[in-house]
C-alpha cells in the first residue's frame, strides 16, 4: 500500500511473471481506520499508483477487492479514473447489497469471490430443493444466481467435471419468486470476512506491509 510500494511491487510482479503487462490489478485489501490513523489517504495514494500504472498502459484494468462502501465512498470521490472492478465475498447468504447497489450506480463490476461459499452452503436443503426442480446441482444454482444479479462468479476447482458444471447455467433461468427467496436466505456458509474486525487487523497489516 502506498503510491511508491505500489510501483515497487508491480515492477517485481512483471519480472516474476516476465510480463510486461498485466490485465488485472486490484487492490486485495483495504486500509481500515482501526488499523491506520490515514486509512482513507493510504487507499488513494495507492489508488493513484494504479491509475498512473494504467494511463501507461502496464495495466489494461484496475480495481479493488473486498471494499464495501464506507471503504470505496471516499476513494470515489477524489479518484481521476473509478476503479473498473470490486471482488468480494458474494453468494446466497452473503449478499453485501449495499456494495453491489453501490458498485452498480458507478458502472464497476462485481466479481463474486467465493460464489460456492463452502461445503455448507452446498448442502443446504433449501437450495438443494430447488436446484432439483431445476434438474441442476446446488453449485449451479448458486452461480447461475450471481449471474441474474448482475455479478460475475468466480467459481474455482480442480476437477475437469466441475469446471464443466460450471460453465453449464446458460440453459435455465431462476425464477423471480425463487431469486427473492435466495436473497432471503440467512448466513449458511462461507468465510463472511468483514475486513474491519479487529482479528483480522494483524492478517491486513502483513497483507498491506505495515
Amino acid at each position: 500500500m502506498g503510491y511508491e510500494k505500489t510501483l515497487l511491487s508491480f515492477k517485481e510482479t512483471l519480472s516474476e511473471l516476465d510480463t510486461d503487462y498485466l490485465d488485472l490489478l486490484l487492490i486485495h485489501v483495504p486500509a481500515v481506520e482501526s488499523m491506520v490513523e490515514q486509512w482513507q489517504r493510504l487507499n488513494l495514494s495507492t489508488w493513484k499508483a494504479m491509475e498512473h500504472l494504467y494511463k501507461e498502459g502496464y495495466v489494461k484494468a484496475i480495481g479493488v477487492s473486498n471494499f464495501r462502501t464506507h471503504h470505496m465512498t471516499p476513494l470515489l470521490e477524489e479518484a481521476e479514473i473509478t476503479p473498473m472492478v470490486n471482488q468480494i465475498e458474494f453468494h446466497p447468504g452473503m449478499m453485501q447489497s449495499e456494495a453491489v447497489n453501490l458498485c452498480k450506480e458507478h458502472n464497476i463490476l462485481l466479481e463474486a469471490w467465493s460464489p460456492l461459499g463452502n461445503g455448507k452452503l452446498l448442502q443446504a436443503e433449501q437450495l438443494v430443493r430447488m436446484a432439483e426442480k431445476y434438474n441442476k446441482t446446488t453449485a449451479q444454482l448458486c452461480i447461475r444466481w450471481c449471474l441474474q444479479h448482475g455479478v460475475l462468479p468466480l467459481p474455482k476447482s480442480l476437477s475437469p467435471a466441475h469446471l464443466a458444471d460450471n460453465r453449464n447455467v446458460f440453459d435455465f433461468e431462476i425464477s423471480d419468486e425463487d431469486m427473492k427467496t435466495i436473497d432471503l436466505l440467512p448466513p449458511i456458509g462461507g468465510v463472511f470476512w468483514n475486513m474491519d474486525e479487529p482479528r483480522k487487523l494483524f492478517y491486513l497489516a502483513r497483507e498491506l506491509h505495515l
